[in-house]
């Protein structure tokens, strides 16, 4: 069901709803940059804030502002850079 989730010594938190082989989570980040890897597909949506993202061997950051969405690709590393507090929305598969 839920499950709170921290990484990066508590900077970036995130809850994660699961049921029925379905998957979310609601997220926040405070300022800082941070590397994760999707397992599955992720599609996330910026809720506040803004976030610069960098997938896989991309060499750009590209940034995403609130109500906008960036989509990471099953099996992928990802950066996510932060200048002030941010939050998000994930939805996974």
């Amino acid at each position: 069901m839920f499950k709170l989730r921290k990484y990066h010594g508590d900077r970036v938190q995130s809850l994660t709803y699961e049921k029925d082989g379905e998957a979310a989570s609601v997220g926040i980040l405070s300022p800082g940059e941070y590397e994760f890897g999707a397992v599955e597909k992720e599609t996330t949506t910026v809720c506040s804030g803004e976030i610069s993202v960098k997938v896989g061997d991309e060499t750009g950051w590209k940034a995403y502002k609130k109500g906008e969405t960036f989509v990471v690709p099953p099996q992928t590393s990802f950066m996510m850079k932060v200048s002030g507090m941010s939050t998000y929305f994930c939805m996974y598969g």
